[in-house]
C-alpha cells in the first residue's frame, strides 16, 4: 500500500514537473517572438535632408535590401560590424525608425534575419543619443 501511495505521489510530481517545464519553454518562445513596437533600419544619411524637408522618403526593397531591427542600438550595432567587415563602403548612414511594424514589413531570412518586404515609409531619424 506504502508503495503504490509513494509511486503515486512520484508520478504526480513528475508530470507536474514536465507540464511546468513545458509551460516555461512556452513562455520563452512567446518572448523571443514578441512583435516589435518599432521597427528601425540602417540606410544613407542624406535621408534626414529629405525628411526634415518634409519629402516623403520611402525604402523600396527591390532597389536594395534594408535589414529590419527592433531597437535603434540593434541597428546602430550591426551597421558598425557590416562597415567593419567591408560589406558596407564607410560614409554616412544613419538610423531611421519605419512606418509599420515587423510584422507587415519584414520577412525572416535563413540567416535569422528579418529584411524588409514591401515598401515602407521613413518616419523619422534616430539620434546617436536614442
Amino acid at each position: 500500500m506504502k508503495a503504490r501511495l509513494l509511486s503515486g505521489i512520484l508520478l504526480a510530481a513528475l508530470l507536474a514537473a514536465c507540464g511546468g517545464k513545458k509551460a516555461v519553454q512556452a513562455d520563452a518562445a512567446a518572448a523571443v517572438a514578441a512583435p516589435c513596437p518599432f521597427v528601425y533600419v540602417y540606410a544613407p544619411g542624406n535621408y534626414i535632408i529629405d525628411i526634415a524637408g518634409g519629402s516623403e522618403v520611402v525604402l523600396d526593397p527591390a532597389a536594395q535590401e534594408f535589414e529590419l531591427f527592433c531597437s535603434p542600438g540593434e541597428a546602430r550595432a550591426a551597421l558598425k560590424a557590416a562597415v567593419a567587415v567591408g560589406s558596407l563602403p564607410a560614409g554616412d548612414w544613419r538610423v531611421y525608425r519605419l512606418d509599420g511594424g515587423l510584422d507587415d514589413l519584414a520577412q525572416k531570412s535563413a540567416a535569422n534575419r528579418y529584411t524588409l518586404k514591401r515598401m515602407a515609409q521613413v518616419v523619422d531619424w534616430v539620434t546617436e543619443n536614442s
